[in-house]
């Protein structure tokens, strides 16, 4: 079982996981800021969330990367929307936390222009770095919050948009993660959770005492929407199972556990709603299709099939 507290692990041209974070989130912000000046983070996060939810072979990485990379305009677009229709299919549940993020390609107004440019931009960079390296290996993304690092360092241009947040570092979440000394089937509440530097320690520190961090609950909420989004991604690129409670909100004044409760549940029956609606038009489809076969099979004026 892989050591987060061992920082040298080596992700790619010998650094360790943490500097190749912060390779990756150098290079879009640089890449992001060139092309389009601050503002509208949520796209080059939501860029680099689609990325993240990539996991090709090692030897596939390289021309996976140059794939994306060469994409045009439209084919990038198709490509990032196909990606979130994954997320929302297989997470239902983090549908509301994550939609600051989804809504950047399945909104009422997708990004187009100058702004669709930078995004793509923002992923030519990402993948430059060797973002699949890092992402795309199930153990290295366990062991580091690029959205973490990413979000401060964009959001650390503008003194009035990082007011008050911070990055953890990952041996500093660790150490305090250890103390708490998590069993399995606990509930772990994170009241100030930002994109979840805290909750990826908790379950490390899980993993290292051979404890599955699905069994456990998840609750967790920051007043920070942006931040919210980012962990709602990170809760499955960590994979922390299916029972995660994400809510946006002032914890100390707002009830924000009984509305993330209640858009958890909606999106979820929502979904079960979609899903059975789908399988009545797949069972109906089947059945005209039966119909129509039978009908061209009926005997002719001499008594013959058709």
């Amino acid at each position: 079982m892989p050591d987060s507290r061992k920082t040298n692990r080596q992700s790619q041209r010998g650094r360790t996981v943490d500097e190749h974070a912060h390779a990756i989130a150098d290079a879009v912000d640089t890449a992001w800021h060139r092309a389009h000046g601050y503002g509208h983070l949520e796209v080059p996060l939501s860029v680099i969330a689609a990325l993240a939810f990539l996991a090709p072979p090692f030897n596939q990485r390289g021309a996976v990367a140059v794939e994306i990379s060469g994409m045009e305009s439209a084919a990038f677009a198709a490509f990032m929307r196909r990606q979130w229709r994954g997320f929302v299919t297989l997470r239902p549940d983090l549908l509301n936390p994550a939609a600051p993020l989804l809504l950047v390609w399945h909104g009422e107004h997708p990004i187009t222009g100058t702004t669709l440019d930078a995004a793509r931009g923002a992923a030519r960079a990402a993948l430059q770095a060797g973002q699949l390296h890092l992402t795309g290996d199930r153990e290295t993304r366990w062991q580091v919050d690029l959205f973490g690092v990413l979000l401060t360092l964009m959001k650390g241009r503008n003194a009035k948009g990082a007011h008050g947040q911070f990055y953890t570092p990952s041996p500093l979440a660790h150490l305090m993660a250890a103390m708490l000394g998590i069993a399995a089937g606990e509930t772990i509440h994170e009241p100030a959770a930002g994109t979840g530097g805290m909750l990826r320690a908790a379950a490390q520190v899980m993993r290292e005492a051979d404890r599955d961090p699905a069994t456990a609950t998840w609750v967790a909420n920051d007043i920070d929407p942006l931040a919210v989004a980012c962990l709602a991604v990170n809760a499955v690129l960590w994979e922390l199972g299916p029972r995660v409670v994400i809510g946006v909100g002032d914890t100390l004044s707002d009830e924000w556990i009984t509305r993330a409760l209640a858009e958890r549940a909606e999106t979820i029956q929502i979904a079960s709603d979609m899903r059975r609606l789908q399988q009545m038009r797949h069972a109906f489809g089947l059945l005209q299709r039966r119909t129509d076969s039978t009908a061209h099979q009926q005997p002719d004026e001499g008594g013959e099939v058709a």
